[in-house]
């Protein structure tokens, strides 16, 4: 349709940490961080491994450096120089940007989300 419009990218910036989507290490520590437009404690009780320590080490982490990222979208319009911010989501509000979740959803079992719910192609059990 020759639709075209700007992308932006908040990499090297600080946006990510103005919308709350990034927390520095001593927000972290700190205890609860604004998410999602609440306050919320992701690190694991002390002393005890996160459930989720298995998820971030396929990532080449661990859970707090994982999660100190969390997933957002946010749009914007420009109008005669003003900045309007039109919409923003987090969490499973953002699962529509990521093709294989629709396809996933769609599965007579969903996404069967019980401890780690997916594995590369060549990880499965296959019974012969």
């Amino acid at each position: 349709m020759g639709w075209s419009f700007p992308w932006a990218s908040a990499f090297h910036s600080d946006f990510n940490f103005d919308f709350h989507v990034s927390h520095t290490n001593e927000e972290w520590q700190s205890g609860a961080v604004d998410y999602n437009f609440h306050r919320v404690d992701f690190r694991a009780p002390a002393g005890e491994e996160h459930s989720y320590d298995e998820h971030a080490a396929l990532t080449g982490t661990n859970w707090d450096t994982y999660r100190r990222e969390g997933p957002g979208m946010s749009a914007f319009a420009l109008v005669e120089g003003v900045v309007y911010h039109t919409y923003s989501t987090y969490e499973r509000g953002v699962d529509i940007l990521w093709g294989a979740y629709q396809w996933l959803d769609r599965a007579p079992l969903g996404r069967n989300e019980t401890g780690m719910w997916w594995r590369h192609h060549d990880a499965y059990d296959v019974e012969g």
